[in-house]
């Protein structure tokens, strides 16, 4: 006689909620006071994070803190994330910094051979550098700290670009910049793996920004012919992606593309 098998034993229960709570975290958010950087913002204080959000503009970063979930548990330093006089406060600090997320970033669509070198600077000291300065900064508080339950002592995400693995016309800078933001996330996650923190990154491919409104018709139309999905990606789902790569434990040296399925159809964007 076979033995009967006691399957309420083996029901799992789960979530209904898609992420769990980020309470009782703290995060440092660049960018964040729009787009990308912004959605993130708003979908982190609506798990419970606290933030710390960080933009050139006080202005902008004082209408992104009101829109925030308890706006004024919140704080926002405006700075130049690609000085390292502006970060080189933050390794001294001493309150527990659990996830960092670096979507500070700038674009110019030019091609190489016309752009200033000035301009160039900018793009590679903003994108590349400014995450680097980041992550030296809090990854050293991050080692200082205890372990947190399931979560260790914390986690990185860096959002690049899809143009870090494609080529894009007008685009040399910018995708030599977040092709080193890649580079850096995978040695950055060899190194820092062991000492309990995560380090991912994210790619988005064509999200509605502010950057692709800037987009004539033309090149609009162009770039939705090539996407499957026949549309672009949004700053909640780029938000709902790096949520996943924060909560998931197990989520290491992870590098996510987010586009639609662009990369798959097309050799050069």
């Amino acid at each position: 006689m076979r033995p009967l098998i006691r399957v309420a034993a083996l029901r799992r229960t789960y979530s209904t909620s898609p992420f769990p709570s980020l309470a009782g975290t703290h995060a440092i958010i660049t960018g964040a006071s729009r787009g990308i950087g912004l959605a993130i913002a708003q979908r982190l204080s609506s798990q419970g994070a606290k933030l710390t959000l960080i933009s050139r503009t006080a202005s902008a970063l004082e209408v992104a803190a009101a829109s925030l979930t308890s706006p004024n548990t919140h704080r926002i330093i405006p700075g130049d994330v690609s000085s390292r006089a502006f970060w080189s406060s933050f390794s001294a600090e001493k309150d527990r910094v659990d996830i960092l997320v670096n979507a500070a970033g700038i674009t110019h669509s030019s091609l190489f051979l016309r752009t200033t070198e000035e301009l160039l600077e900018d793009v590679v000291r903003t994108n590349l550098l400014g995450t680097m300065w980041a992550c030296r900064a809090v990854g050293r508080r991050m080692m200082r700290q205890s372990p947190a339950e399931k979560r260790g002592k914390g986690v990185i995400v860096n959002v690049a670009s899809l143009l870090a693995v494609h080529g894009g016309l007008g685009s040399a800078a910018y995708a030599a910049s977040k092709a080193g933001v890649v580079g850096f996330t995978r040695a950055l996650a060899a190194e820092l793996g062991p000492g309990g923190i995560r380090v991912n990154a994210v790619l988005p491919g064509y999200v509605g920004t502010d950057m692709t409104d800037a987009m004539t018709a033309e090149a609009r139309d162009q770039a939705l012919s090539r996407i499957p999905l026949k549309r672009f990606g949004t700053s909640e789902e780029v938000a709902d992606a790096v949520t996943f790569l924060v909560n998931n434990a197990y989520a290491h040296n992870c590098v996510l593309n987010l586009d639609g399925g662009l990369s798959a159809t097309v050799s050069r964007l």
